[in-house]
Order: structure tokens, then sequence, then C-alpha cells
């Protein structure tokens, strides 16, 4: 008896229930909910913490996770079964402000995600649940290790050099094909001129150690007595 009991309350979670009363589900299901929620959680938090740990601006929001997804659950598991406690919950959050500051945006998807596998639990979804943890994972490995599609709008840097107007008329054809040499997708920005000086913008997606030593040095030798400026990193518009 104890076994068909079990096994009808993991098929009440698994696939969910058609019963119209909280006392109909029964201690054990109840709590085999809770237990799934709070390995959901447990399990976005290993997520977390394995994807974006790293990030040094983040606020270890993963440490809440086991404790929101079962709050949610032992809510929305309430409120499904009366509708005076889904008005009074729905009146409630009407008024209840959070001002708890994101720092990364990353936190955002992962709370949606307790939040899901919450709801998913409170109405006795678990296989839904899987599905949902199986695709996320799946995004999550994509943007780890194939992040080649993200590219083309990361990165990007600027070049300022500061000469004589001068110099900069005599060997202004050479300077386009250093920069068409050294930079990746060279972009000529802007040209502003005050007395003999010059100042020259260029923009550019990428450039390596090797490749802004090279250029710096052949611009000095070309263009004698410069001041340069190169800004760049990797992740300017991520």
């Amino acid at each position: 008896m104890k076994f068909d009991s079990l096994k009808e309350s993991l098929h009440a979670i698994l696939y969910g229930s058609a019963t119209k009363h909280i006392a109909d589900l029964g201690l054990v299901t109840l709590s085999l909910t809770l237990l799934a929620s709070l390995a959901a959680s447990l399990l976005l938090s290993w997520a977390y913490s394995t994807f974006y740990g790293s990030r040094a601006t983040g606020s270890n929001i993963h440490r809440a996770f086991p404790l929101i997804a079962i709050a949610t659950t032992g809510i929305f598991i309430c409120v499904q079964f009366s509708l005076p406690l889904s008005l009074g919950l729905l009146g409630s959050l009407s008024i209840v402000r959070f001002r708890t500051p994101i720092k990364e945006p990353e936190e955002i998807g992962f709370i949606m995600l307790v939040i899901a596998s919450a709801l998913c639990c409170a109405s006795f979804n678990v296989g839904f649940m899987l599905i949902l943890f199986a695709v996320a994972f799946l995004a999550l490995a994509l943007l780890r290790w194939y992040p080649s599609f993200l590219t083309p709008r990361a990165g990007g840097g600027t070049l300022v050099i500061r000469c004589k107007a001068a110099a900069y008329h005599e060997a202004f054809p050479s300077l386009i094909e250093l920069m068409e040499t050294h930079l990746t997708k060279p972009s000529f920005d802007s040209l502003s001129t005050h007395d003999s000086d010059c100042v020259l913008t260029w923009s550019f997606k990428k450039v390596t150690p090797l490749k802004s030593a090279e250029l710096e040095q052949q611009l000095q030798s070309r263009l004698p007595g410069a001041s340069l400026g190169l800004y760049y990193s990797s992740h300017a518009n991520s």
C-alpha cells in the first residue's frame, strides 16, 4: 500500500494532478513536490556558479535560489486551490516593490528559471520542468562553448593620432595601408586641425598585442614626434 501511494504521488508530480482540494494531494505528494523544487533550485545554483561564477560584479544571488524556489512553490500550491487566496496574492504583489539591484543580466534569466521551475513543481508538471532544464542547459552550453555568432557584436577600439599637419599630408597614403594591415575592419572616423597640428581618429573591430606594437612602431617611424593613443576592449558592446 505504501508503495502504491508513493507511486501515485510520483505520477501526480510528474504528469499533473486533477485534484480540486489541496487536502486530496496528501503530505507525501506535497513533500515530494517541495523536494523536487529544492533539487531544481540547487541544480540552477550549480549552473550559475559554473557558468557565471567567475564574474567579479555578481551578487552571489544563486545562494538565494533554494529559498526562492521553495517559497514560490509553496505559495502557488496554496493559491491554485483557493480563489480568495489568489486574489489576495494579486493585491499584495501590486503593493510590494522590490528594489534589489541586478548587477548582471544573467541573474534575471536565472531568477526566471527558478520561478519557472517552482511553478512547474507547484502545478505538478515536473516532466515539463525537465524539458525546460534540458533546453536551458543547451542554451547555456551554446553560449559558453560556441559564442562565434556573438563575435560581430563584441569588441572594438579606437586609435587616435596627433601629429603635425605637414607630416600627415605626406604620410597619409601609407597610413591607410598600415591600418588595413594591422587592424581588423578599420574605419576612418574624423580629422580635426588646429594651427599646424591635426588629430586623426580610426575605429576598428579587433587588434592583437603584437599587431598593435608593430603598428605603433611603424607609425612612429613615419610620423616622427606624433602622439598615439590606442584604446581597445574585447567586450566593448557585449
